[in-house]
């Protein structure tokens, strides 16, 4: 959408969410593309099944005829290998708005590309990868994202209180080096923020064209920019905006003046990616962050009407069980509103997936059609199985529901009870009668 929003000032752009709707075999984006009969189709592409599908548009985009573009974060950390792929002519690598509006005139203009900054493209049987393009310092430059483009009314959900919910995202980059995540080396530990005017802006838009009561900031770390966070929240509160939001949070971000501020802005939940209960863990992780901060954290949150949420990993490197039965036992402790166990999976890109390459738990996949199935293969010495993983997920995810309809939040049966959902009736069923035999 902020790209499309950036591109149309020049070029005519339609924007397909593939997500919206099944087409397994490509019919339906085939017709789409005979009716719009794009010279250039962009991809946006994360690692994982939706590699596959990614290929297939590309197949039927390169049959209609158009050049394909392949950007996001898989292909901007895997630029060579995804280029190889016959069906892709060029990558954008990391961030789109400038490189894809000049690569659009390039083509356009039938001029050559090696001078394009963050671009990467196949000449004469070889592939090229320019030099990466600087980051965008001021976002505020950018226009709105092109809202006007989706079908906005499926994206809004319920959640809690809120009726019309919907995801924004108001900066890029994160200052921390947890080695799991791609962001080290996507982002170069660089922080940009829009300004909290043009967030407010955004949210007036959402609000006086579709109702929105609610905002998810899906942010790296919407909190962190504390002189923006504290001007944003005194807007809310100041002229009284009928909205409350939610966003990821660390948990020694949190003290008494953060509460205060957050409170005063209408937040009414936050996330931490908490990962583990063990301190030994923690700093295999660089996650710069304590188990004791982490429950003075959920002890200052617990006064407060705040909802919580937290994620931990399972099946981290170097972990043992007895690592695993710290992080059941600070979840257990915390109380978070809703916790998640997931098992950790080696994304490319990050140190800890480099980690696992070097001490050969994992191998890279060859081609990029590969990505699709990819996982992490745990060595024989692995201490949690894949089953006691499930097990132990799916216990906290009905205390999580089992939580939620205490407190009255039926609208989040909602998200579940539709059409599409009630044919999965009899495995819901079965997945909670094993799940509430053994409590969290």
């Amino acid at each position: 959408m902020s790209i499309a929003a950036v591109v149309r000032e020049s070029h005519e752009v339609h924007i397909d969410d593939r997500n919206l709707y099944r087409d397994p075999e490509g019919r339906k984006i085939a017709e789409r593309l005979r009716q719009f009969k794009p010279d250039v189709v962009g991809i946006t592409s994360l690692t994982g099944p939706a590699i596959l599908d990614g290929v297939l548009v590309s197949r039927l985009a390169k049959d209609s005829g158009a050049q394909v573009v392949w950007g996001g974060t898989h292909a901007s950390l895997m630029p060579e290998q995804t280029l190889r792929n016959p069906y892709i002519d060029f990558v954008v690598i990391k961030e789109g708005e400038a490189t894809f509006r000049e690569l659009l005139s390039a083509i356009e203009q039938h001029r050559g590309y090696g001078g394009i900054l963050g671009v990467g493209f196949k000449e004469n049987g070889e592939l090229r990868i320019n030099p990466d393009r600087p980051f965008l310092e001021d976002l505020d430059a950018l226009p709105m994202p092109a809202w006007d483009l989706v079908p906005v009314e499926r994206y809004i959900y319920r959640h809690g209180r809120a009726r019309r919910k919907v995801v924004m995202v108001t900066s890029r980059g994160c200052l921390f080096r947890c080695t799991f995540c791609y962001v080290m080396d996507f982002h170069k530990r660089k922080y940009r923020g829009r300004s909290a005017g043009r967030i407010l802006d955004e949210i007036a838009y959402l609000q006086k064209n579709f109702g929105v009561d609610a905002v998810r900031f899906d942010d790296d770390l919407f909190v962190i920019d504390r002189p923006r966070l504290r001007e944003f929240c005194k807007w809310v509160d100041r002229k009284d905006v009928a909205i409350t939001w939610d966003s990821n949070c660390r948990a020694d971000q949190v003290n008494p003046e953060f509460l205060d501020t957050v409170l005063r802005g209408k937040c009414h939940r936050l996330t931490f990616g908490l990962e583990s209960g063990s301190d030994r863990i923690l700093k295999f992780l660089k996650k710069d962050l304590r188990v004791e901060q982490i429950r003075e954290a959920f002890s200052l949150l617990s006064r407060t009407p705040i909802m919580t949420g937290a994620a931990f990993l399972v099946g981290i490197p170097t972990e043992t069980r007895d690592d695993v039965a710290q992080s059941i036992a600070l979840a257990r402790a915390i109380k978070a509103h809703h916790t998640h166990f997931y098992p950790y999976v080696p994304f490319p890109g990050s140190p800890l997936a480099e980690y696992c390459c070097t001490n050969g738990l994992i191998e890279y996949p060859e081609a990029l059609v590969d990505w699709a199935d990819f996982a992490y293969t745990r060595s024989d010495e692995a201490v949690f199985s894949d089953r006691e993983l499930k097990a132990l997920s799916a216990r906290f995810e009905v205390w999580n529901v089992l939580n939620s309809l205490k407190r009255g939040e039926l609208a989040l049966l909602s998200n579940f009870i539709r059409p599409a959902q009630l044919q999965n009736l009899r495995s819901w069923m079965r997945f909670l009668s094993k799940a509430l035999a053994t409590p969290p």
